[in-house]
């Protein structure tokens, strides 16, 4: 007997049956019976009017497709985000409307993702009464039970469809921003053939961000501990040992294993007095407290925020459930529950101890303010309890520690604005970080860290009036820091005119604070960007690479930057897909040029293409300067100039800074200085005169890097035979205190100095000038590229063909190497690849033909096609014969 057909007998006449992957949607008003009932006909009809009106334009805006409303909702969306654009805009437009209506508007929503099999009915069907699409697969049924298992208000999704939307969330804007993610368990369906994981996506005050209640076609799957049968095996059990154990526990209190520099996870507090005040003031100063103790050690809350994203409980209140699974998962030993509450007229803070392996509270001490301006000091005397009930000796305690209103303030609305300004950093969202934090000090203008943080993020953006304004301010109020934020302070103010120093400060921070990252993390960055010495850094910074710290993601960065510089590249890509994976903030550069310097240009290409949209800011400028020296390494000079030129007319806008114009200014003249053209000698003029008029009010920051401009425009006057004019800006300099303190600056200087030799023709002073410094290994790359033509210029060809070889070999270090606002950059790469074509020459007059056809043939491999101002700016360096 043959099978029946499953479209029936006239299968020939129906619309053939499309199966496609989509996102189901389903959602049903709550109670909509009762509601028409409370309403009547006539203003429920008004009702369902306006919300298939709201429907419909929430669909359209979210290109979804509704496929029926006779029960509730049914939609199919190409993508889950969609989907859930839908379900967040109707939520809120549901609350709108009940609000108009007087009536309490919910629906319950349920979302999958899966295969559907779709198809169009016919026109005289539909004509009828029926749909125009009917869909069908077990996609729709999960959904229905998905809603069927939401709360009035809730968003229920399954997990694949989770996982997509979080990937996507960015697209939803302020919307995203401001989602809870929760995971309620694993549930069984009925008619489901497997459990699977429920999710929960909402609004805080919108959503009931909390776990659906069991029924007869949806239940939570419980752990075997916690069924009931085995839960009274474990209560008969419980009751035979109790007795046993009755003694123990009456004679010892419960303790935990907490040794010195344990770490400790800072649950979020519990705020039960009804004061809005004490939300994240109270966090903050809780830590900043915390972080006073060399027996503490703090899980950061960027540390806490990485690891809820890898939870995927990302926005979720970390109570003490949560404190705890954090606390285990990053290897913490404590956790520390805060609460705050009105007790007796009195406001009450209390810090639990909490061992997160058995979620018991083993040690807790409050203590009592009269009103909320009393509260800080008594936040202090609840810390010092706790941290020597935590094993701290109390000499320690008492020797470490300042009052908290005395290191922050004692304004809690100033409090509360540095704390919303330091999440609004840690969001990457620095207008809003700014304008916090200007709050902060404007409301307390003696809070010393506010004026620290304004300081870093005017540093970071070359503004050097801001960055010494604030520091300043901070230096005028050191008392109201911490030991650890004084020492950082007085390492960053060194910064600006004494490296050595700054050095010597974020060295010592190291030592006194091992497991923070800031200490080992700057003395790194500065020791490579101010004082060439890339390797110390390394060693201080790379034992950190292998501890618990707080700062992973900037400290892998920052160690792939130096890999890069030491041409150590399967280290420093390492690095950089190492910070990439623990979510490193602001530009992707040093990443890009890793693969660069091995002229993979297609995968440098792929990460700048993730790199984050600064606008047209400093840091943007600065990120962007790859693009000018990838076009040299491409052999096209005119259009690196071109781009060259496009970065000078961003760094010229308003809200940029000068610095930032004039490091553009210096690429530019840098890169017409090797084929000046008729306005150049005339420009060059102009740059030098201003930058000596800037040296005279310039503070330390704009100095520093103005001497270093001055230093490189003296080496291009030299260089196309304005010998006066070279003269003039090395002369400008001399005295500078800064010329000396920074190395960058001196091996400019030499290099100016020695192109003027070789200009008057006597090429063994420019050798006599570069060979101690570069035989240390000292100096910048450029250096090398001018002792290399020195050396030609003696015909001391061995010697000129080494330094080629050195120049193409040291292509990392050609890309990475600090200078001053990276402006030595494009030309460095510039030579690297015309050090090829030079070997070829030097090889040649060398007798070493086998090393002259190498370079010959390496030079054409890294010039494949360059146009012709590339083959015309070769031609132009090549030695006369």
């Amino acid at each position: 007997m043959d099978a029946p057909d499953p479209q029936g007998p006239d299968n020939s006449r129906h619309a053939p049956v499309t199966p496609m992957l989509r996102a189901v949607l389903l959602c049903d008003i709550v109670d909509s019976t009762a509601l028409v009932e409370r309403l009547g006909d006539v203003r429920a009809v008004g009702l369902m009017q306006r919300h298939d009106a709201l429907m419909r334009q929430a669909l359209a805006l979210c290109h979804g497709q509704l496929i029926d409303k006779a029960d509730g909702v049914l939609a199919l969306f190409e993508r889950p985000i969609q989907a859930l654009d839908f379900a967040l805009r109707y939520q809120r437009g549901l609350r709108e409307l009940g609000t108009l209506e007087g009536v309490d508007l919910k629906a319950r929503i349920g979302l999958h993702v899966g295969d559907v099999m779709t198809w169009a009915n016919e026109p005289q069907h539909v004509l009828a009464g029926a749909k125009a699409f009917e869909v069908e697969g077990l996609a729709k049924p999960v959904a229905a039970r998905l809603m069927n298992l939401a709360l009035p208000g809730q968003i229920l999704m399954s997990g694949m469809a989770q996982t997509l939307c979080h990937r996507a969330v960015g697209e939803l804007g302020d919307a995203g921003a401001r989602l809870r993610w929760l995971m309620h368990g694993r549930y069984s369906f009925k008619g489901v053939p497997a459990p699977m994981l429920v999710h929960e996506v909402g609004e805080p005050g919108l959503s009931p961000l909390r776990a659906p209640e069991s029924g007869t076609k949806a239940w939570r799957e419980l752990p075997l501990w916690r069924r009931p049968p085995v839960i009274a095996l474990e209560v008969a059990l419980l009751g035979a040992l109790g007795l046993g154990l009755f003694w123990t526990i009456g004679r010892s209190p419960p303790a935990i294993a907490f040794a010195e520099r344990d770490w400790v996870v800072v649950a979020d507090l519990q705020n039960r007095s009804g004061d809005a005040i004490f939300d994240d003031s109270l966090d903050t100063a809780l830590r900043v407290g915390l972080e006073q103790s060399r027996h503490v050690n703090l899980v950061s809350e960027l540390q806490v925020n990485r690891a809820l994203e890898r939870m995927q409980r990302q926005g979720q209140p970390v109570d003490r459930q949560l404190a705890a699974e954090l606390a285990l998962r990053e290897g913490a030993k404590a956790v520390i529950l805060p609460t705050v509450a009105q007790v007796g007229g009195m406001v009450r803070v209390s810090l639990e101890v909490i061992d997160p392996n058995s979620g018991v509270t083993v040690y807790s001490h409050s203590a009592d303010a009269r009103d909320a301006g009393r509260v800080l000091p008594a936040l202090d005397e609840a810390m010092a309890v706790v941290r020597t009930q935590l094993g701290e000796a109390m000499t320690s305690v008492e020797g470490s520690t300042k009052p908290l209103e005395l290191v922050t303030t004692g304004n809690l609305e100033a409090l509360k604005a540095y704390s919303l300004g330091l999440s609004a950093r840690l969001r990457a969202e620095p207008v809003q970080a700014r304008a916090l934090f200007n709050e902060a000090v404007r409301l307390d203008p003696d809070f010393a860290m506010a004026y620290l943080q304004l300081a870093f993020m005017s540093y970071v953006e070359n503004d050097a009036v801001e960055t010494r304004r604030n520091l300043d301010l901070a230096l005028a109020n050191r008392e109201h820091l911490t030991q650890r934020e004084l020492l950082f302070l007085e390492g960053a103010e060194a910064t600006l005119a004494d490296p050595a120093r700054s050095l010597e400060k974020f060295r010592l921070m190291a030592t006194l604070y091992p497991d923070e990252g800031r200490g080992p993390y700057n003395y790194a960055y500065f020791a490579h960007y101010d004082l060439l010495r890339s390797k110390d850094g390394l060693a201080v910074l790379e034992p950190l690479l292998q501890t618990k710290h707080d700062r992973p993601g900037s400290s892998n960065y920052q160690a792939g930057v130096i890999y890069l510089a030491l041409n150590r590249f399967p280290e420093a890509l390492a690095a950089f897909e190492r910070a990439d994976s623990f979510g490193i903030y602001g530009w992707r550069r040093e990443f890009a040029e890793a693969y660069a310097a091995q002229r993979q240009f297609t995968d440098a290409e792929r990460v700048l293409a993730q790199h984050p949209d600064f606008g047209d800011t400093s840091a943007s400028i600065e990120a962007r300067l790859v693009e000018v020296s990838m076009a040299l390494d491409r052999g096209r000079p005119d259009q690196a100039l071109a781009t060259a030129r496009r970065l000078e007319a961003l760094a010229g806008g308003e809200a940029i800074a000068d610095l930032t114009l004039q490091s553009q200014s210096t690429i530019v003249l840098w890169l017409r200085s090797y084929r000046p053209d008729a306005d150049f000698a005339d420009d060059l003029r102009a740059f030098v005169r201003q930058g000596v008029a800037r040296l005279p009010d310039a503070d330390s920051l704009a100095r520093r890097h103005t001497i270093f401009q001055l230093m490189a425009a003296a080496w291009m006057a030299a260089h196309t035979g304005d010998a006066a004019t070279a003269r003039e800006a090395l002369a400008a300099t001399a005295d500078d205190a800064l010329l000396a303190a920074y190395p960058a600056n001196q091996a400019m200087q030499r290099a100016a100095l020695a192109e003027l030799a070789l200009a008057a023709g006597d090429a063994p002073q420019a050798i006599a000038i570069l060979t101690p410094g570069v035989e240390r290994d000292e100096g910048l790359y450029f250096e090398r590229a001018v002792l290399m033509r020195a050396h030609a210029a003696q015909e001391q060809w061995s010697e000129a063909l080494a330094w080629a070889q050195w120049l193409a070999a040291n292509r990392g270090r050609a890309y990475a190497e600090a200078s001053s606002l990276g402006v030595a950059q494009p030309v460095n790469v510039l030579e690297s690849s015309l050090a090829l074509d030079a070997a070829d020459y030097f090889a040649e007059r060398a007798g070493d033909v086998a090393a002259a056809r190498d370079a010959a043939a390496q030079f054409k491999q890294a010039w494949p096609n360059p146009s012709p101002e590339g083959v015309a700016l070769a031609a132009s360096r090549r030695p006369a014969p």
